[in-house]
């Protein structure tokens, strides 16, 4: 077992930073693998609800890191900004109003991968959808996702061009 204790604070990130990364590339292989050989099962609902329960069990266990109780699109911007799409990509999170927030991912780094491997993009908007619900959901009952846009979607105008997708969480 790793000795955290015995570790500094900086060596003990860069060993949890990396084992992130190593998730991260796994997630992405699998999923690869997974279109490949079963490509009937990918749309299913019951595949991409294995999403929707990554995203509840993130957001329950990240309760246990998260001091404060903030209330209503403020929590879910706090839960937000320590998730793992804020370890793995350049997050940009914008209040829209007390009931509302635009979450957008700049240069992705799984876009860059797929491009890297040949593909045309990583088609991120099904299961994107169904972990952001469950992860948004666990924390607010009443948050709503709602896609703008993933690839292979062009963004819209005014929206620069690093934006990789946006997607808008609204408490109803």
């Amino acid at each position: 077992m790793l000795q955290i204790d015995q570790l500094s604070k900086d060596q003990v990130h860069s060993v949890m930073l990396e084992l992130l990364y190593s998730l991260n590339y796994m997630w992405f292989l699998m999923e690869d693998w997974i279109k490949n050989n079963c490509p009937e099962k990918v749309g299913r609902e019951d595949f991409l609800n294995l999403s929707q329960q990554f995203g509840r069990f993130e957001a329950k266990r990240l309760e246990k890191t998260i001091q404060g109780k903030p209330e209503g699109v403020d929590r879910l911007i706090r839960f937000l900004k320590h998730s793992h799409w804020c370890a793995f990509e350049q997050i940009e999170i914008t209040k829209v109003s007390d009931i509302a927030m635009r979450m957008r991912t700049l240069n992705c780094t799984a876009q860059r991968a797929a491009k890297k491997w040949g593909m045309e993009c990583y088609e991120c908007g099904p299961g994107g959808l169904k972990i952001r619900s469950g992860f948004f959901g666990w924390i607010d009952p009443r948050a709503r996702v709602t896609r703008v846009f993933t690839p292979p979607q062009e963004a819209g105008e005014g929206i620069p061009p690093n934006v990789s997708c946006e997607w808008l969480v609204s408490i109803e």
